[in-house]
């Protein structure tokens, strides 16, 4: 690592933030639902954003996706880490505090 650096630019900050946020999850076995609308809660999504989230990707979930290696729930795990990332950059963007 470059740690002389001396810093990033947000485009780069978002990108090696996304894909930290990713690795993460990858190593995530299962989430439940409620659990799941805390992380959203800390993060500053509204409950029915969730829902609806929650709802989507119940629906897009089809025997045939289910034989896939990756679990189900990992991509909804992705996607709300993904949006608890997004709020925490724009917080630091435009100087406001994070919502955790």
């Amino acid at each position: 690592m470059n740690e002389k650096r001396r810093g990033y630019k947000d485009a780069e900050t978002r990108r090696i933030i996304q894909r930290a946020a990713e690795l993460d999850a990858e190593g995530v076995s299962a989430t439940d639902p409620r659990r799941l609308r805390e992380i959203a809660e800390e993060a500053g999504i509204s409950a029915a954003a969730i829902d609806q989230a929650l709802r989507e990707h119940e629906a897009s979930e089809a025997p045939a996706s289910r034989k896939t290696e990756r679990s189900p729930g990992k991509r909804l795990v992705t996607a709300i880490v993904a949006a608890i990332v997004a709020a925490l950059i724009a917080a630091l963007a435009f100087g406001s505090k994070p919502p955790l």
